[in-house]
């Protein structure tokens, strides 16, 4: 059974760099790993526990009162088609609308940039509801972008 729980700053940045360290093929670039680390410590983090074990996390930003925005998530590769990936976003969006948001956005890779990996991250998020609004090229990085929408409630 996977359980949800919102977790301290401590727990999340344990989390995300022990995710960060079994999924190379996701998380490549260690000043980019290290960034999110210590950025998940000033979120509201959710983290999935299956037998009392983490094996995932979601960690939200609100950047403006209306607006959630899906700042990092991963699961463990074990994990990965069973349910929690799901389960964390229905955590998140609950908690996002309790917050007051309408919206949820994410920026992730470009379907464009045919990475395998990150071709499934996007279409997990396209199935959990989320709609491509544009692709941009973030200053000093190789990769396409895509930022995504999902509607939460209307306004």
């Amino acid at each position: 059974m996977i359980t949800i729980e919102q977790i301290a700053a401590d727990c999340a940045e344990n989390l995300c760099r022990e995710i960060t360290a079994k999924l190379p093929q996701y998380f490549g670039l260690p000043a980019s790993n290290e960034h999110y680390a210590i950025g998940v410590r000033s979120r509201r983090n959710l983290a999935a526990k299956i037998q009392g074990k983490h094996v995932g996390l979601l960690s939200l930003d609100f950047p403006y009162p209306q607006n959630s925005s899906i700042y990092w998530m991963a699961v463990l590769q074990d994990y990965h088609g069973q349910g929690v990936g799901q389960t964390l976003m229905n955590a998140g969006c609950s908690l996002a609308q309790k917050e007051g948001a309408h919206t949820m956005t994410i920026e992730t890779l470009s379907p464009s940039e045919t990475d395998e990996n990150y071709l499934k991250t996007y279409k997990f998020y396209e199935a959990s509801g989320f709609e491509p609004l544009f692709n941009l090229k973030p200053q000093d990085y190789v990769w396409n972008m895509v930022y995504m929408v999902k509607i939460l409630s209307p306004p």
